[in-house]
């Protein structure tokens, strides 16, 4: 009851995302469609003038709105110099027109119009303390940027796509830096989420007409399609962003199948002691009869029995989930409160009515079944096939699971363990947004005196970032190739730092830029050898790549193609080509330091130095090998999940397993004590019940089998790398139970099979 309700509530918050604010059901966020090559992308993301274009060119669009992220674990300073960290995201005034959370303080319109203005939410204004509007909050890491919090809002649930921003500020802030200010733009600088919501009454095909006008009148089409490429816009219902994910698809059809299987295993459990007891309680219930008893008296009896039960599970069940709050808030990364009290408790007490329903109402029909006779000669029905059926059903579930979880734990120990094309076992980050670029080399400078580290770099983004692309084209023609994933800048001693294998050409002629080289990965030579018909060497041709070619004369020179990296993550990968540009400056956003042997020792000690450093700011080491565990968190907790409940589901058919071994135990003593009269050793006596469960453990395991291998199969469809499913994989999970049934059956006869015939025949 306690992991299978939980279970439950996930999913139906999983389901439920973005449907906390009014109207939902009438909002769509806005993608673009980008067809190059033969192939249409979907970017979720837009250029700033799209979304209020959209409302202006649309009369069914109610209101418009778009917001942009711009730095998160920001650090912040109010006036009584008390810090904290936030994530910051630009917004225009009709932000809270659509996402209409709850407004704690403030006028979210008039505050979001001023410039240099901001709402924060619940959670952070708790931080701050009390009488915070119209106080000054300096937003360190972006340049000391000083704004007013005008107003108050609740905080954006869990459930949600959009990111918990604790800060929004006034779009008309972002006029100060120039250099991402796109809000304006209809193509280029797409780093804005767009939203509408549709007036009463009108469907999303009513605005197609307007929405290619606005297209007409405003993109540049004729120098798009020139380029080869063509740009439309898509509209999502934002409730389906998530839930059409198909990694969300398969988590919550895999945790719903989990779940049925646990509650339906117990319930069978349930029914295997309640008719497992039938012998013991056939005299009782025959009495009754006699005593005028009807059918109907009967069932309420075994049906006032379940209901006692049921209240009593749900208590404990009630106990044990609070007793283990903090592992199921950390397994399914939602607040207890949040996953059992919400609208989707109906499903929790529909399953339990069914439990009651199936609990009441099976075993009742069994027990007024029982003929009168009953209470005057000995009642010897021992209901074994039910008994069998219900056992084979908990046999196949416990065996399902454990199949299952042998394939997520292979997957999960293959993404943990991958080979991305670099080395990062023994090299930390360090992110040193807001900090002076001197004050970063200085930090670099003495990080290398260290004994205990090998080198250090820096690195605008990491290959495991999600990185923004550009478009790529060549001198005296106006086609844009493909689209890649940009690592930006890197410093000196990157690629060795790394251990990226340089497959053709060198790296960087480090300590200028006079050349304006660019490094390119190795797929993207392979496409460009189809897109653009070059021959193997891509070393010394001259490209362009859009924000950073300017001018159609600003080229870049290839000096040099790198071993395919794994851009992202399995989970989410990136299948586009990347490329890294050169800067004889330390880039400010990581420092990565390598270390000769990564201990807790070295990252403290190069902890302390940096922080020495750089005392107006908290910063913090964390290790590579981290934060792509963080990354493939989902995955580590999926598996923790399917591991609980396939230990759950073990013990259940354990028990079921006991109580029928047992219940035989009795039925057949007298046929045991003569077996022994008659020369039967105590493995012969073990080997009849044995030889009886393995008749239906078996054939039960191998349906397991093929279950938990349609399943696996489904499951791995997300992942670009896949853990190979071999026989031996199924084979050694369905032998490991079966073992375990064994020894159950064992231990559990033993007693009798080594016991004294004379006890079981004296009373013959």
């Amino acid at each position: 009851m306690a992991v299978g309700s939980v279970l439950i509530a996930k999913v139906y918050i999983e389901q439920r995302y973005d449907t906390f604010f009014s109207n939902w059901d009438r909002t769509y966020i806005i993608s673009e469609k980008i067809f190059q090559n033969g192939k249409l992308e979907i970017y979720p993301q837009i250029s700033g003038a799209v979304a209020p274009g959209v409302k202006r060119y649309a009369p069914q669009v109610e209101v418009a709105t778009r917001y942009t992220g711009i730095a998160d674990d920001c650090n912040c300073e109010m006036q009584d110099k008390k810090k904290i960290k936030a994530n910051i995201a630009f917004t225009d005034s009709c932000f809270f027109d659509i996402i209409d959370r709850p407004i704690i303080q403030g006028n979210p319109k008039e505050v979001l119009s001023r410039p240099f203005y901001c709402m924060i939410n619940r959670k952070l204004a708790a931080k701050l303390g009390d009488n915070i509007i119209g106080k000054e909050l300096v937003l360190k890491d972006l340049s000391g940027l000083r704004v007013i919090i005008g107003g108050i809002y609740e905080d954006i649930p869990f459930n949600s796509s959009m990111r918990d921003f604790n800060i929004v500020l006034s779009m008309a802030t972002m006029r100060k830096f120039k250099q991402i200010d796109g809000s304006n733009n209809w193509v280029g600088n797409d780093r804005y989420i767009g939203f509408i919501r549709l007036a009463k009454g009108c469907k999303i095909e009513d605005i197609h007409r307007s929405v290619e006008k606005m297209r007409q009148e405003n993109l540049p089409l004729k120098k798009i399609k020139q380029a080869g490429t063509d740009l439309n816009y898509m509209f999502t219902p934002l409730n389906k962003i998530h839930t059409s994910d198909p990694a969300v698809k398969k988590m919550s059809w895999i945790l719903s199948l989990l779940a049925f299987i646990l509650i339906f295993s117990a319930v069978m459990n349930y029914l295997l002691i309640v008719i497992g007891n039938i012998v013991g309680r056939a005299k009782e219930m025959a009495v009754r009869k006699c005593y005028g008893a009807k059918g109907n008296n009967i069932h309420s009896i075994i049906f006032s029995e379940t209901l006692v039960h049921l209240i009593i599970s749900i208590a404990l069940a009630a106990c044990l989930i609070i007793a283990c709050r903090g592992m199921i808030e950390k397994l399914l990364d939602a607040s207890l409160v949040t996953l059992l009290f919400n609208r989707g408790s109906w499903i929790l007490l529909a399953v339990c009515i069914g439990i009651l329903l199936i609990g009441g109402l099976v075993p009742g029909y069994l027990y007024s079944s029982i003929p009168v006779a009953t209470a005057f000669r000995r009642y010897n029905e021992s209901r074994r096939h039910w008994k069998l059926l219900l056992l084979s059903i908990q046999f196949v579930a416990a065996g399902f699971l454990v199949c299952l979880l042998f394939v997520i734990n292979k997957q999960y120990s293959l993404m943990i363990n991958d080979n991305p094309g670099y080395n990062y076992e023994n090299i930390a980050t360090i992110n040193m947004v807001g900090i002076k670029p001197e004050q970063c080399t200085k930090t670099i400078e003495e990080l290398k005196k260290l004994a205990s580290v090998e080198s250090v770099t820096s690195a605008d983004y990491l290959p495991h970032n999600h990185l923004s692309g550009n478009n790529i084209s060549l001198p005296g023609d106006d086609r844009e190739y493909m689209n890649i994933a940009d690592l930006y800048s890197v410093s000196d001693g990157y690629l060795k730092t790394m251990d990226i294998k340089i497959v053709q050409g060198m790296s960087f002629t480090e300590q200028t830029d006079s050349l304006r080289e660019i490094m390119v990965s190795k797929s993207f030579v392979d496409k460009m050898k189809l897109l653009a018909h070059w021959d193997d060497n891509a070393i010394g041709r001259r490209i362009l790549i859009s924000e950073h070619s300017q001018t159609p004369t600003a080229t870049y020179t290839i000096c040099g193609v790198y071993d395919n990296i794994r851009v992202g993550s399995i989970s989410m990968p990136d299948d586009r080509a990347s490329v890294m540009f050169y800067s004889k400056q330390v880039c400010t956003n990581n420092i990565l330091i390598k270390f000769h042997n990564l201990t807790s020792d070295n990252m403290k000690e190069a902890q302390q130095l940096i922080q020495k450093l750089n005392p107006d700011k908290e910063i913090y080491l964390t290790s590579y090998k981290s934060t792509m565990q963080t990354i493939y968190q989902p995955q580590y907790n999926f598996r923790e999940a399917v591991l609980i409940g396939g230990i759950v589901t073990l013990v259940i058919a354990l028990l079921g397993l006991i109580g029928y071994t047992n219940d035989e135990v009795v039925r057949r003593q007298k046929e045991i004590a003569i077996r022994k009269v008659n020369g039967a050793e105590v493995n012969d006596i073990l080997h009849l019940f044995i030889k009886d469960i393995l008749r239906i453990a078996v054939p039960s395991l191998i349906v397991s089998g093929i279950g938990a291998l349609i399943v696996a199969r489904k499951w791995l469809e997300q992942f670009s790398d896949k853990a190979p499913l071999s026989f031996f994989l199924f084979f050694g999970s369905g032998l490991l139970v079966l073992g375990i049934i064994v020894i159950a059956v064992a231990v559990n006869c033993h007693k009798v099979a080594n016991g004294n015939p004379v006890e079981y025949i004296k009373g013959e």
